[in-house]
Order: C-alpha cells, then sequence, then structure tokens
C-alpha cells in the first residue's frame, strides 16, 4: 500500500510540475479541406511554363485525335504548327455536321505561328470527324506529309 501512494504521488507531482496547461488542441480540418490537402501534398506550386500552359490552353496545338465536346452555339478552334511553305488541307467527313467557317496563320503569345482553323458544329446529337492533311507547298494536290483526325462531339 505504501508504494501504491508513494507511485501515486509522484506521478502527480510530475503533471503537476508548475507549467502552465496546454493550449487546447485547434480543431481538425473538416474532411472535404482535408483531403483537398492530401491531394496537393508533394506537389510544388507551378512553374512559369505549367502558368503559361494553363492561361494559354486554349491556343495549344490540337494533336491527332483530339476530341472537343461542344454544341452548336459555340465556334471551335483548331491550332496547327506551320511555317512557310506548308499546306493544310481540312475537310469534314460530314459537311452537314460542321462547317469550316476560317483559316489563317496566327503568331502564338509564345511566337510561335499556328495555322488556326475555325469551324462550327451543325448537328446536336453526333461525333463529327474533321480530317487535317500538311502539304509542303502551296499545291493542295500534293503529296501528304501528315494526316491529323479530330473528333467533335456535339451535345
Amino acid at each position: 500500500m505504501r508504494l501504491a501512494l508513494i507511485s501515486i504521488s509522484a506521478l502527480s507531482l510530475a503533471a503537476c510540475g508548475g507549467e502552465a496547461p496546454a493550449a487546447p488542441a485547434a480543431p481538425a480540418a473538416p474532411a472535404a479541406e482535408a483531403a483537398a490537402a492530401d491531394a496537393h501534398s508533394g506537389h510544388g506550386p507551378m512553374d512559369a511554363d505549367m502558368q503559361t500552359a494553363a492561361d494559354d490552353a486554349s491556343q495549344a496545338e490540337t494533336p491527332d485525335g483530339f476530341m472537343y465536346h461542344t454544341d452548336t452555339s459555340k465556334t471551335e478552334t483548331i491550332h496547327l504548327s506551320t511555317a512557310a511553305g506548308v499546306t493544310w488541307t481540312v475537310t469534314p467527313e460530314d459537311a452537314t455536321q460542321v462547317e469550316i467557317t476560317g483559316a489563317m496563320d496566327v503568331t502564338m503569345t509564345d511566337g510561335t505561328v499556328h495555322h488556326v482553323i475555325t469551324f462550327k458544329p451543325l448537328t446536336s446529337g453526333v461525333i463529327a470527324k474533321v480530317k487535317l492533311e500538311k502539304r509542303e507547298g502551296a499545291n493542295p494536290e500534293g503529296p501528304v506529309v501528315e494526316t491529323r483526325t479530330i473528333n467533335a462531339m456535339i451535345h
């Protein structure tokens, strides 16, 4: 019994060592905030190239097989790399689904030149296909050096 009292006394003295009580713990973050924080852990801030890409996403070159999700109220743009002597021809698979409304060479903010083609979706409920053919030289019947197909899911 005497040993038990000594042990309890020692624990009491250690616990009450004259120090101020600890500050209460901050409330836990809600689960949604905690999940969002975890999703970003390990990822640093965006660098200048990432920020430029995010700001200029609409100016990125359109890759082969790209799918636009669009509707008949919009006008979309296709960006293709170009240079002096390069010709791109554009052919909708079905002209009742999309209309090509324009094409011109445009200098982007990074100094590159893109051949920018605009098109208007015409028919809802279809996936329209547009064939793009690149040729070296101005002859539209010359040999094709690159072919791309883009798709437009028209809602």
